[in-house]
Parts: C-alpha cells; structure tokens; sequence
C-alpha cells in the first residue's frame, strides 16, 4: 500500500474518481502535465483565467482540478441543450480531442467564458480577492521613461515581478528620449531640450575617451582576461557605468512585468491616478490588453479619487511646513558619511538568537517572550554558540534560515539616481523615495580625477550644475513633472527598511565586484553600521568590501 501511494507523489492513493478515457487523457494532457499523480501543473495551453477559476472551484467542489475540468464539457453540454450558446461555441470533449491529435486551432470560447463569468461575481461582486492573487497577468511594456519604471515597479504591496532592461546592454540614443506634452508646451521648453541636447552629445562623446582612458591608465588590462571577448565586455561595462551618470531620467527602456490580478487591478488603478500623463497612458494601455487576458476581474478597474483629491493637498500642505526651509547649494559629489543615515533598528543580535530559540523550541513550547528574557540572560559564549551552529555552515548559494526574518532596521539613502534604479528592485524591502528629483545636486562616477577625463569632468559639472538649476525651477511648479528634467547622476532621497534576513541578502548581492561601484560603495558603508548595530549576526554576512569593481570573472565566466 505505501509503495501504491508513493507512486501518486504524495502519501494519499490517487485523488482522481474516476478511470480516464483515452480522448479525456488527450485533452487532460494537453492542459496538465499528467494524469496519474496527485502533483501535477498547468501548462501554459491552460489560460491564466481559466487556472483561476478551477483554483476557485477547489473550495467548492470535492472534484480533483483534473476531474472539475472535464465536468467542464458536461457543463457545456448543459448550457448548449439548454440553447444558451450557439452552435459555433459549443464543442465536446471528443471534439476537443480530435482538434489537439490534428493541432488544429482550439475552440474554448465556452471555457474561458465560464471562467470569466466566475471570476466576475466571486472576485468583483463578492470580493473573494484570492481568486485574483491565482489569476497571473503577464505584461512586455517597451519604450517608456526610467520616471515610470520606478512608478510602476513600485505597488503596494510590492509583490509584481519586474525584469528591466539591464542600461548596460542597451543603445541609448537622443531620438529615445521622452517628453510629456506638459513640458513640450511648457515656458521651459527650449531649456528641457537644449539640457538634453547636450547631456546626450556629452554621452556619446564621453564613451570612446572614458574606454582610451581606462585603457591607458590600466585600470582593465587585456593581459588579465582569459579571452579578447570578456576584456572588451567589461571594459564596455565599465565604459558606461561612468557614462551613465549624464544620461537623462526620460530616456527610454523596456520591462516585462508580471503580477496577480489582484496586484493588477490595484496598480492599473492607483496609475490611472497618478499626476503624470505617461504613466495614466501607460495604465489605460495595460487595463486595455489585460482586459483580454481577464475580463472578469478587471472588467471594474478605474481611477481611484482618493488618491487623486489628496496627492495635491498633501503636498501643498507639506510645501507650506518646509517653506522657510533656504534653498540647499548644489551637491556636487556625495561623501561616504551623507550617503547613509542610520535612522533606528530593534537589537538585531537580541532578536535574532530569540528567533532561532523560538523555532527551535518546540519540545518545551516555550513563548517568544520567554526566548527573549532567556536570551538576555546568556553569556556570550553561548550567544556564539547559537550563532555559528545556525549560520556557521551556511553554503553560497544558502539563503538565510526562516528564523532570521523578525526584527527590523532602517536606513535613508542619498544615491544618484542610477543606483537607486539598481537596489529599488529589492521589493522585500519597505521603501518611500522621493522621486527622480534632481533639485540636491549630483554625485562624480567613477574615475573622473584621471588626467585624460578632466575635460569629461568639466562639461559633466557645467552640465548638471544647469539641468539642477533648471529641474528646481520646475519643481516648485509641478514637482511631478520635473521627474523629467534629471539624470542617473543626479541624486535621490529613500528610506530602505528590511528584517535581518533580507538584508544581509542585499548586503551580498549588491557588494560583488561585478556590480556598479555606486550602490557597492552605499551597501560596504551600510555593513559597516550594521557591523556596530549587530556584532554577532554581521559576522556570518558575505560582504566583499574590495574597493574596485569589476565584472572580469562573470564575463569569463
């Protein structure tokens, strides 16, 4: 009997009620990827809507998915007997599964319709909103501005999945710069475009005397790679991660992106609302085609005016508290020390040991209080003790342990743009940022105090010193707007609040050689606080805290 059931995959005997024909095994199998286990999924010929509904059906059917879905064809027999579809949406099974042995084009007009209808009066009507979290909407958005993939890539909660063009691999040229109708027939015009002109022509120029540059002065020699190919795709990397720095904030990108409809109709909404008129298109264009991926759930999404009524008066209000505060000189070049402030954190080494107490205290049953007045009372031999059993033997490629994720520390960041674009994609983390403002001023790239980039230097502080000046015009009257008028240069305000866990994940990703230099430096400073907050947990966090970047080992490799 044990060997019976483990033949399902699991320790049940087969949860199906019945002995499939051949043609329903057909069908099955095209939608499912088998029929004789009790673990199976669906394959992608099973639409998102269609998935959500039998998800839906399972707290309403004692029925296995598999057998739900073929009663699906009884249903169809139902409805067409009854004259409720036509002749043309009607299909059988054995229908069906003559059209997959032909591979002839589907009829599921019927299914998908059903699903639809579900969807609609237990997701919308009834709010049965776990239906929308099984329901997936996959979106490829191309030719929009670096403003709006942070606005995008930042719902609440964050739980879309993003991948954007990686800026290092892509050709960024003046004609992909984006301008909101606002600003094309603003007062400001003809500054917005001459800043561009020029920040653009400095980016072009720039990329062959940064390249000659690291070349002469041997910063990437072609004698320390394995191959010609890996020399010359990380000198490119490094080429432009100092270019960069100029490119302006409406240049142009692509990402895909996938969320619950759930998510979805949140984020379509909360976008239909937002000031800016890309990102209000934006969201009309993806309500659009989601509208054919899940009409039933999205069918009601519309602009939300509560956050519309009070976007404004929360800013305008927030402008009069602050508005005797001097305008700040421009920021030009941001020291280790302003890059980071440390705003408060719980006793992170305390609360970490009570964690891994707590889970492991399942013979005495013990409270988490308990665990944290124990804790205190250790000496630190055994607080060391703790430690190094739990994390000690941790593995490369071993994510901290489920213990590791109470407590919490948080820190606000004064990054240039480009590196705020790179770590905001932690979405584990609890962020605000203010913006692509570029109202503080700016951060200097990497090796600008080389002799052969001093006219580089020059040009970039006249240039950013103008596009700052202008994007503080701009701002005091439409900050949203001024979005527009900044670079990947130009610095932004965030808070970046994470439990140990996620953090110390951050701290290891993001201060590898192979990253850009600018959020490596911003996660070295932050281990370096962390190291005075929590002495005992910092010791088990891989940080390379080697001063240069480089990408020759992941280009090799």
């Amino acid at each position: 009997m044990k060997e019976e059931f483990q033949s399902t995959g699991t320790l049940a005997p087969l949860i199906n009620q019945k002995e499939y024909t051949e043609n329903e095994k057909i069908v099955l199998l095209h939608f499912f990827t088998n029929v004789d286990k009790n673990i199976y999924c669906a394959k992608d010929s099973l639409s998102s809507q269609l998935w959500a509904f039998l998800v839906g059906q399972y707290s309403r059917t004692p029925l296995s998915m598999r057998d739900r879905f073929l009663q699906l064809f009884e249903d169809a027999k139902n409805t067409y007997e009854k004259g409720l579809i036509e002749n043309e949406e009607y299909i059988t099974l054995d229908k069906l599964a003559e059209e997959i042995k032909n591979s002839k084009t589907l009829n599921l007009e019927f299914f998908n319709k059903k699903a639809s209808d579900f969807l609609k009066k237990w997701g919308v009507d009834y709010g049965h909103n776990s239906l929308k979290d099984a329901d997936k909407i996959r979106f490829a958005i191309e030719g929009v501005s670096q403003v709006f993939t942070k606005i995008i890539e930042s719902p609440f909660p964050a739980l879309g999945d993003f991948q954007e063009k990686s800026t290092r691999y892509m050709n960024f040229k003046k004609e992909n710069l984006i301008i909101s109708e606002n600003l094309k027939n603003s007062k400001y015009a003809k500054e917005i475009n001459e800043v561009n002109e020029e920040l653009m022509n400095l980016y072009e120029e720039s990329l062959p005397q940064i390249k000659d540059a690291l070349i002469k002065n041997k910063i990437i020699k072609n004698e320390d790679f394995k191959n010609e190919n890996a020399f010359n795709n990380t000198l490119d990397a490094k080429t432009f991660d100092i270019a960069r720095y100029v490119l302006p904030s409406s240049i142009m990108t692509s990402l895909g992106a996938s969320f619950s409809t759930r998510i979805c109709e949140s984020h379509i909404s909360e976008m239909l609302s937002h000031p800016l008129e890309e990102v209000r298109l934006i969201a009309k264009s993806m309500h659009k085609e989601a509208l054919k991926i899940s009409p039933g759930l999205l069918s009601h999404v519309k602009e939300n005016d509560y956050l519309i009524n009070k976007k404004q008066k929360i800013l305008n209000l927030t402008n009069e508290i602050f508005y005797k505060k001097p305008e700040e000189k421009i920021i030009k070049g941001i020291q280790k020390e302003n890059r980071v402030t440390f705003i408060n954190a719980d006793n992170i080494d305390e609360i970490v040991l009570t964690s891994i107490l707590f889970e492991n205290g399942r013979v005495e049953g013990v409270s988490f209080s308990e665990c944290l007045e124990k804790v205190k009372t250790l000496t630190q031999d055994t607080k060391e003790e703790i430690m190094e059993i739990e994390l000690g033997s941790r593995g490369e490629f071993d994510r901290m342990p489920r213990s590791i994720q109470h407590g919490k520390i948080l820190f606000e960041f004064l990054t240039d743009f480009g590196a705020y674009r790179d770590y905001q994609r932690h979405r584990a983390s609890h962020q605000i940022w203010q913006g692509a403002t570029a109202i503080h001023g700016y951060d200097y790239p990497e090796f600008t105090d080389l002799l052969e980039l001093n006219i580089f230097k020059q040009k970039y502080d006249k240039l950013m010193t103008k596009t700052t000046l202008l994007a503080r015009k701009i701002s005091k009257e439409n900050p949203f707007e001024a979005e527009y008028v900044s670079t990947l240069g130009h610095l932004v305000r965030s808070t970046f609040e994470m439990h140990p866990g996620q953090l110390a994940y951050v701290l290891e990703l993001r201060t590898t050689p192979q990253g850009h230099q600018s959020y490596r430096k911003l996660f070295q400073y932050v281990y370096e606080i962390l190291k005075e907050k929590a002495p005992l947990f910092s010791k088990y966090i891989r940080v390379n805290q080697d001063l240069e970047s480089s990408r020759k080992k992941q280009e090799e490799k």
